[in-house]
């Protein structure tokens, strides 16, 4: 995984990080640009279609991906969900999804497709700060299955990382507390989506 270049511990320094920005509204691209330039990114890989910023991930290793959920040629999700499963090693790379659409579906769609936050627009530069350092707190496992490439999903059992407030109401996964029963396995899971047998 290509770890954020800085401690929690110390004043947080994106200088030299190598971050994608991918957004297909040329004013919410600017203005995600412009919020790295505040966070001292030096050159934020700005593209506006999902094939643009494919080319990116094949050229440089990359520490963050900031992705909009509209792409010019595709939408957020599938360039996530091609990320997460490309080879390369910025497959692992912690990645943000920002979207205007924030109802559970959307949510767990960008979830699903291995974002490591979904977060809504418009983002407050405060907000995008404490997600970028809440990423480097996370103690979640990346998960390769068949079904599923990208950070382990269950982080509502988990809750925020110590000293780390929770998320927004509508942000992914929100804070809810410890888990009352174990997680369940996978094929556990796979069972409650099997049909079951009719007696006739």
């Amino acid at each position: 995984m290509s770890a954020l270049p800085f401690r929690r511990q110390e004043r947080v320094n994106l200088s030299t990080a190598e971050v994608l920005i991918v957004g297909g509204d040329a004013d919410g691209l600017e203005i995600l640009v412009q919020m790295f330039a505040g966070f001292g990114v030096h050159t934020p890989r700005r593209c506006a279609s999902g094939a643009e910023a494919m080319t990116v991930v094949g050229e440089r290793e990359l520490n963050l991906a900031v992705v909009d959920s509209q792409l010019a040629d595709t939408d957020g999700y599938d360039f996530i969900n091609w990320l997460r499963r490309c080879g390369s090693p910025n497959a692992w790379a912690p990645t943000i999804l920002v979207t205007g659409h924030t109802t559970p579906s959307q949510i767990f769609r960008g979830r699903d497709a291995g974002a490591s936050f979904v977060v809504r627009k418009p983002v407050p530069p405060m907000i995008m700060m404490q997600r970028i350092v809440w990423l480097l707190s996370d103690p979640r496992a990346f998960v390769t299955s068949p079904g599923y490439c990208g950070p382990d999903r269950r982080v509502r059992s988990l809750g925020p990382p110590v000293g780390m407030k929770g998320r927004r109401h509508d942000d992914l996964s929100v804070e809810i507390g410890a888990a009352k029963t174990p997680n369940l396995e996978q094929d556990e899971i796979d069972a409650l989506f099997q049909p079951k047998a009719v007696a006739r």
